[in-house]
């Protein structure tokens, strides 16, 4: 039986010969050209796409409504120089206000004397001077950051009523000037009424914009 069997696969093998390989059944061009034998059969057909550089992709992120909108503002170097002398002269505005108030307390009660009088007209000067300072500071770097929406509301109360305090300060310096004789001496407590009242007017007034600019004050 195992005879009869190799006998039958000897005969076959004469007979066709020996199996031809796949380069055999090739002409010689047809080696150099690709093959698709590895192509998976189960990859989906569609449309070929070059292989090459990907150009990048830059998304831009839009809120829901024009007004939501983020609105990029760039302050220059000479902004923040401007904020930082308009926030030192507040701050040394401050103790000469207290001077101020003590000195002309004692000239309107009679306890002044000529150096009392001199004390009073210089601390009214630096007042005058820092609020020139704070005036010219603060109105150019309102310029700039006008078309800034962040604490807009903010700013501009802060700079009316620092327009407020100035004519006030104003008002207060012709008052003195109306009671003060050519001796240098003060005249009725009506007049002196008025000018102290004009200036702490002023002051309060200043310090409220000083205050609402603080960060503990700050609502937006």
């Amino acid at each position: 039986m195992l005879s009869t069997l190799a006998l039958v696969a000897a005969l076959s093998v004469q007979a066709g010969g020996p199996s031809p390989s796949p380069s055999d059944s090739l002409a010689p061009a047809d080696l150099f050209r690709p093959s698709t034998a590895g192509v998976s059969l189960l990859a989906p057909v569609g449309p070929m796409v070059p292989v090459g550089p990907v150009a990048p992709v830059w998304a831009e992120t839009r809120s829901a409504g024009p007004d939501d909108e983020p609105q990029l503002v760039e302050y220059s170097d000479a902004y923040f120089t401007r904020l930082t002398i308009h926030k030192w002269a507040s701050y040394l505005t401050l103790p000469l206000f207290v001077g101020e108030y003590v000195v002309g307390q004692k000239l309107i009660n009679g306890n002044g004397s000529d150096n009392m009088r001199s004390v009073h007209r210089t601390l009214a000067a630096g007042i005058a001077g820092l609020f020139a300072v704070n005036t010219i500071t603060g109105g150019l770097n309102a310029i700039e950051a006008r078309k800034d929406p962040e604490g807009k509301n903010r700013r501009t109360i802060h700079s009316v009523l620092m327009l407020l305090a100035d004519a006030g300060f104003v008002a207060t310096g012709a008052l003195a000037k109306g009671h003060e004789d050519e001796y240098g001496s003060y005249s009725g407590p009506t007049n002196n009424s008025a000018h102290k009242n004009m200036a702490l007017a002023s002051m309060a007034t200043a310090l409220v914009s000083y205050a609402i600019m603080l960060p503990p004050f700050r609502r937006d």
